[in-house]
């Protein structure tokens, strides 16, 4: 029974060993960011601000160490704005 036991868990260490494991692989993300104005109003005062996807400030990137984002970014503004990242 033990040396049953014993090739059997051998198998799966060589099986782990030797491409059945999890492969840890750099993947590649894209995302669309479509940049316009929105009307905002605050203590009874209404401006136009610029969001990303309807949000302000716009949405967080998470990234893993490695990992290739791609950001596509659609001004529908009135005016040219810079787009900048941080981080």
């Amino acid at each position: 029974m033990w040396l049953i036991m014993k090739v059997f868990l051998l198998q799966i260490l060589a099986f782990l060993l030797f491409g059945g494991g999890i492969h840890c692989q750099a993947s590649t993300r894209r995302l669309t960011f479509v940049v316009k104005e929105a009307s905002y109003t605050r203590l009874c005062s209404t401006k136009n601000i610029l969001t990303v996807n309807g949000q302000f400030p716009g949405p967080t990137i998470y990234a893993k160490k490695g990992e290739t984002i791609i950001v596509d970014v659609y001004n529908r503004g009135k005016k040219i704005s810079p787009f900048t990242g941080m981080g």
